[in-house]
């Protein structure tokens, strides 16, 4: 007979204390093997190593990613936008252009005066302000675009509370 506590989490279960504890580890380093983890909490290599397949299937953990520092060299930006009209429409076509533009590194549909929040990086702001004008002035739904520089980053996380 299995126990319970030890075993990968069911599809569609709630987290148990051991997943959780798997997460906020692996948040912040996922290179620690399945041993290393499972001494921190009390589990057997094997145990987290079928939990973590399980979160992976399950869509809980959704990518394994190395962080990568931007180079010195390079600009952030911040964009916030709003367009005249709204449409379901108009946001899913909005939607593929940001996917497949490697520029825009986030994007997110908000609430309030702005319809989206962009992160861009890109090499200068000479190159920003070309790739702003092919990008959004030469789209008649953009009503209004507004661009934050950031001069430095004064905290970074992906972390998420578990």
């Amino acid at each position: 007979m299995k126990n319970i506590a030890f075993d990968a989490p069911i599809a569609n279960q709630p987290l148990d204390k051991f997943d959780r504890a798997i997460l906020r580890i692996v948040q912040v380093n996922n290179l620690l093997t399945h041993s290393e983890i499972g001494e921190r909490i009390g589990l057997s290599a094997s145990s987290v190593r079928r939990r973590l397949q399980s979160m992976r299937k399950q869509g809980v953990i959704k990518r394994d990613v190395s962080i990568v520092a931007p180079q010195e060299s390079s600009v952030t930006l911040i964009v916030s936008l709003s367009f005249g009209d709204e449409s379901i429409a108009l946001y899913e076509s909005f939607n593929r252009q940001m996917e497949k533009l490697s520029e825009v590194k986030q994007s997110y549909h908000v609430a309030g005066t702005e319809d989206y929040v962009l992160v861009v990086q890109g090499p200068s702001l000479a190159w920003y302000e070309d790739w702003s004008q092919k990008v959004f002035m030469s789209n008649e739904k953009i009503r209004r675009y507004d661009t934050k520089v950031v001069w430095s980053c004064q905290k970074f996380t992906t972390d998420v509370e578990i």
